[in-house]
C-alpha cells in the first residue's frame, strides 16, 4: 500500500472510529449548568430529556438534555464551597464546554427590583480582606489559572464575554415568559458588578455599604466562587441572576420575608432564560458580534 492510500485508509479509520466512539456514549462536551437551592432547578428538570441521575455527596446531579443541548444539571448547595466544590467534582469527571450559573439574588442597585433578570459582567468577593483599626477593608484575590505557576492578585473577575453576549441576548428573547410580581412587567439589566459573600443580606445598612464600596448591582452567595474556579480550569462562565428580594428589604417587609413570597417566580425567571439560552444555541440563533 502507497503512502497515499494509507493515509487515506487512516483518516477514513480515524473518521468511523469517532462516529462509533461517539455513539457508544464517549465523552463529549457538555454544558454546566448549576443552582444553589433544589427549587430553583425544579423548572429546568421537568424540561429535560433523556435525563440519568449521578448521585455525589448529597448533590443532585442529573446529565440529559435541555432544548437539544446535552447538559449536567447540578445542585451545589449554598455557599462559596459548596458553589466551588460541586463545579470542581464535575469538571473532574465530565468534558465541558462552558457554564451557566442560574438562580435568585439579593438586589442592591435602586434600578433592580423583585422579579428582574441581572446579568453581570463581572464579580467580586465582598466579605474577602482585613478587619483592623478602620474595620473591615476589602481585599484582592489571589487567582490561579490553567497554565500558571503563581498566584495573580485580582479584585473582580469578568464573565466570559462571548456568553456574556448571548445570555443577553437569551433573557430579551425570553422577555415575554417571564413571570411579571404582581402587575410589574419584570426588566433585564446586563452589565455592572455582582458581589458574592457567605452571607444573607438582610440590613439595609450592609446593602448601601455594598452599594457605596462596590457599585453593586446585586448580592449572592455562590457566583464569584463558581466564577473562579471556572477561570482557573479555563472554561467559560457566565451568571444569570432574579431578584428574589430587596438586600435589607424594602418598606416594611425584610429580605427573608420577600424572600419566601416571591422565590419561585424569580428562580423560574432565572430558568426561562437558560431554557432560552439552549433553544437559540440549538437552533443557531445567536448574532455573533
Amino acid at each position: 500500500m502507497n503512502l497515499t492510500k494509507r493515509l487515506l485508509y487512516s483518516a477514513v479509520l480515524a473518521t468511523l472510529l469517532a462516529g462509533i466512539f461517539s455513539c457508544a456514549g464517549g465523552p463529549k462536551a457538555r454544558w454546566v449548568v448549576l443552582y444553589a437551592f433544589a427549587d430553583e432547578g425544579q423548572l429546568l428538570r421537568t424540561r429535560m430529556t433523556e435525563v440519568s441521575y449521578v448521585p455525589w455527596a448529597g448533590r443532585a446531579i442529573a446529565t440529559g438534555y435541555l432544548e437539544g443541548e446535552s447538559v449536567i444539571l447540578a445542585g451545589s448547595g449554598i455557599g462559596t464551597t459548596n458553589a466551588a466544590i460541586t463545579l470542581q467534582y464535575v469538571l473532574d469527571h465530565y468534558p465541558v464546554r462552558g457554564v451557566l450559573f442560574t438562580g435568585i439574588c439579593g438586589g442592591i442597585a435602586e434600578r433592580n427590583k423583585i422579579g428582574d433578570i441581572v446579568i453581570p459582567e463581572r464579580w467580586i468577593t465582598h466579605d474577602f480582606g482585613y478587619i483592623g483599626a478602620q474595620g473591615f477593608l476589602p481585599d484582592s484575590l489571589g487567582i490561579g489559572r490553567r497554565g500558571d505557576s503563581v498566584f495573580i492578585p485580582a479584585f473582580d473577575l469578568p464573565v466570559d464575554s462571548q456568553l456574556f453576549d448571548w445570555v443577553g441576548q437569551a433573557a430579551y428573547k425570553a422577555a415575554e415568559d417571564l413571570q411579571p410580581i404582581v402587575d410589574r412587567i419584570v426588566q433585564i439589566h446586563c452589565g455592572g458588578v455582582g458581589v458574592t459573600g457567605n452571607q444573607f443580606i438582610d440590613q439595609v445598612e450592609k446593602r448601601q455599604w455594598l452599594a457605596a464600596t462596590f457599585d453593586a448591582e446585586i448580592t449572592d452567595m455562590e457566583s464569584a466562587a463558581v466564577l473562579q474556579t471556572a477561570i482557573a480550569n479555563g472554561v467559560p462562565c457566565v451568571i444569570i441572576r432574579s431578584n428574589s428580594d430587596l438586600a435589607g428589604g424594602s418598606g416594611s417587609a425584610t429580605a427573608s420575608t420577600e424572600l419566601r413570597d416571591f422565590f419561585q417566580i424569580a428562580a423560574d425567571n432565572s430558568a426561562a432564560v437558560v431554557t432560552s439560552f439552549f433553544r437559540m444555541l440549538h437552533e443557531r440563533r445567536f448574532e455573533h458580534p
